[in-house]
């Protein structure tokens, strides 16, 4: 990756005027990668716009009222993280009027369709390859590079507690803690911070949990009634699927989200089985272990369709 790192940072150096970017629905590594990146970029001289075509959650980190939602502006480089182009949502158009677009992620399923492509699908987080980035370039991660790649680690790794969890992501994590993160307040923010109607929401969720092969599958299934009965987001509510995976004997779990009326997001997590495969086989992506798709139709109907294809797998027959 050495001589990809070098490419990379000479991109960077290279352009005056960049747009930082992620994808949909954001979370603390898209997030963190997005603030460390702008940080970097103003501390070696160059004119930087952050864009999220969702709103973005509260977080207490260093220039997160910069993250803008979308506008025309007028810019050279596009530097997409966290996702391929395709999973920015309504940022894509601006993002074709790039001269050069730079892709950093971590995800399996990306294709590299862009200018510069650096995809380490071995990687916990893209905040990771932002760290490893930054220590190559020989900068100081003061704190308003440190926290953000902290936090995006931390989220990325489920608070350490993921399978991605390595010593190479303990090493990075201790010297940015050095640097300045500060992990109770992280672990606050990304854990510790709900709002009591979230509580009060995830109460009534839960009693509509599922099982199936002597609960190796469990999945949860939420209609958009579901969350506007309690006036939950469910775009904030992807958490949903770390209670689903807490079930004893769970292999696979799956959330799905219906986001609007015939449109249904779905979450698959797996401690061993790869569920990437699943995810693909109905149009999505994402990690070995962690991955998510979107499709269109009768929330019920969806739901048998996955449930099925995911029996398969635990079967160990072909989808």
């Amino acid at each position: 990756m050495v001589n990809k790192q070098a490419e990379l940072l000479a991109a960077l150096a290279k352009y005056d005027r960049y747009l930082i970017c992620s994808h949909e629905n954001p979370d603390p590594d898209s997030i963190g990668s997005m603030l460390a990146m702008y940080q970097y970029l103003r501390r070696i001289g160059k004119k930087v716009w952050m864009m999220c075509a969702d709103p973005i959650p509260d977080f207490p980190w260093p220039n997160m009222s910069r993250i803008l939602p979308f506008q025309d502006i007028d810019y050279q480089t596009a530097i997409i993280l966290d996702c391929e182009p395709e999973r920015t949502g309504k940022l894509l158009p601006l993002i074709k009027k790039a001269e050069v677009t730079i892709n950093i992620d971590h995800h399996k399923g990306n294709p590299g369709s862009c200018t510069i492509n650096y995809i380490d699908p071995e990687q916990a987080a893209t905040c990771m390859i932002l760290y490893q980035l930054f220590k190559t370039a020989g900068i100081d991660l003061d704190y308003g590079i440190a926290q953000p790649l902290y936090a995006g680690i931390v989220g990325d790794t489920g608070g350490f507690r993921h399978a991605n969890t390595t010593a190479e992501v303990f090493a990075a994590a201790a010297d940015l803690t050095t640097c300045g993160a500060v992990p109770s307040v992280t672990a606050q923010v990304l854990f510790e911070s709900k709002p009591l109607e979230f509580m009060q929401f995830l109460g009534y969720a839960l009693a509509k949990l599922n099982t199936k092969h002597y609960r190796r599958l469990v999945w949860l299934a939420l209609a958009e009634q579901d969350f506007a009965e309690f006036g939950m987001d469910p775009r904030w509510c992807d958490q949903l699927i770390d209670y689903v995976r807490m079930v004893k004997g769970c292999e696979v779990a799956i959330l799905f989200r219906e986001m609007a009326p015939g449109i249904v997001r779905i979450g698959f997590r797996s401690n061993s089985i790869d569920i990437h495969q699943l995810a693909v086989h109905f149009g999505g992506g994402g990690h070995l272990l962690a991955a998510g798709a979107q499709m269109e139709g009768e929330l019920s109907a969806i739901v048998e369709e996955v449930i099925n294809a995911a029996s398969k797998l635990l079967e160990g027959e072909e989808l």
